[in-house]
């Protein structure tokens, strides 16, 4: 008999989904596992717990983030206060994961979100959950309800985040895998190829600006600085699912022959191995497929919670600019333009995560 595999996610964020859709697929595929379930809603810790956790997080939204700023202070970075929040979380949804799991005859769960994750972890640790469980770890830092000592083994897309999980976790309870992503961003594409594909000049400086799946942060000024440049530029902005972003940008930029504007986009893996940079307003997928394809990176704006934190990180270890506002966002344009171009991350020798998940079962 194969193996039964649940992969918990939630629909919060292009970038969760675009990972978890990923490893599901890679487990279908493996001969070893005879049933795959992807679940992306929070209704899986119980219909009131899972309302409540995504209602909570778009009210933090729409009150224009400092609330969710306040909740990162308070329960994500101090020890105790972070403690507490998850042994509430695993009181307060456990009844609901065991059910769903149970529900499934799962025989491993895989989670593609830190409050899955910790939830999980601390029944684990609790010694309520029987079987093992694994972390899928898409960001590059503020990993701590990513990463749990009650989970068996952490998965991790970047291989920089290896430190902190282990501080985090324990040692010997994580590994580096291949990126869990759309398999076109493992397939290196020449950049004049990809803009012929995309219909897109190839004399001149190509820039994309992106706001996530969800389109969110200045997206207008990004685009306003890159079309400035003094250089010949191409702006390719993506307002991904926000229609009214997508509006706006069209109503100031319709006319100008060198800015593209696209909503969601099935073209990312083209678009970012044609451009010469990456402005990015949010954290995490995107900045893991731009450092895959060698695409150099400006995360642009202050962001919010572990947004910031992933700006600070990747800006650290030399994988990208953090340009806080406009006024930086230019010099550090014009840098990231004269130095060119990256190398592809060498994934090759990289396990395949599909494979870690089977084997954690073996052991």
């Amino acid at each position: 008999m194969g193996a039964r595999v649940l992969v918990l996610c939630a629909d919060i964020g292009e970038g969760h989904l675009t990972t978890a859709r990923a490893l599901t697929s890679r487990l279908r595929e493996h001969p070893a596992v005879d049933a795959v379930e992807l679940r992306s809603d929070l209704t899986v810790m119980g219909p009131r717990m899972g309302r409540f956790m995504e209602r909570g997080f778009h009210t933090h939204l729409e009150q224009g983030r400092p609330s969710y700023d306040l909740a990162y202070r308070v329960f994500f970075q101090p020890e105790i206060p972070r403690r507490a929040g998850q042994l509430a979380l695993a009181l307060l949804g456990g009844r609901g994961l065991l059910r769903t799991i149970a529900g499934f005859r799962a025989d491993v769960v895989v989670t593609e979100y830190p409050v899955l994750s910790a939830a999980l972890g601390e029944l684990r640790r609790l010694r309520r959950l029987p079987i093992p469980v694994c972390s899928s770890i898409s960001d590059p830092a503020g990993l701590h309800y990513w990463a749990h000592p009650g989970i068996d083994l952490h998965l991790l897309n970047w291989p920089e985040s290896l430190i902190e999980v282990e501080r985090i976790a324990g040692p010997g309870k994580s590994v580096v895998v291949r990126p869990q992503l759309d398999s076109r961003y493992l397939e290196p594409l020449d950049r004049n190829a990809a803009r012929v594909q995309l219909g897109l000049p190839l004399d001149s400086r190509l820039v994309v600006v992106s706001g996530g799946g969800w389109g969110m942060g200045d997206l207008m000024g990004a685009t306003e600085v890159a079309r400035a440049m003094t250089a010949p530029v191409t702006v390719v902005a993506v307002a991904g699912r926000s229609e009214s972003t997508h509006a706006a940008l069209i109503a100031t930029f319709g006319q100008d022959p060198s800015v593209r504007v696209l909503g969601f986009t099935q073209q990312m893996p083209q678009l970012l191995m044609a451009a010469d940079v990456l402005i990015h307003t949010t954290g995490g997928t995107t900045a893991l497929e731009a450092r895959v394809v060698g695409c150099p990176l400006i995360n642009y704006g202050t962001g919010v919670a572990h947004v910031r934190a992933h700006a600070r990180r990747l800006a650290e270890l030399g994988l990208g600019q953090w340009a806080p506002d406009r006024r930086s966002l230019g010099p550090a344009l014009q840098r990231a333009l004269a130095a060119g171009r990256g190398s592809p991350l060498d994934v090759e020798g990289l396990p395949d995560s599909a494979d870690e998940v089977v084997g954690l079962l073996r052991r």
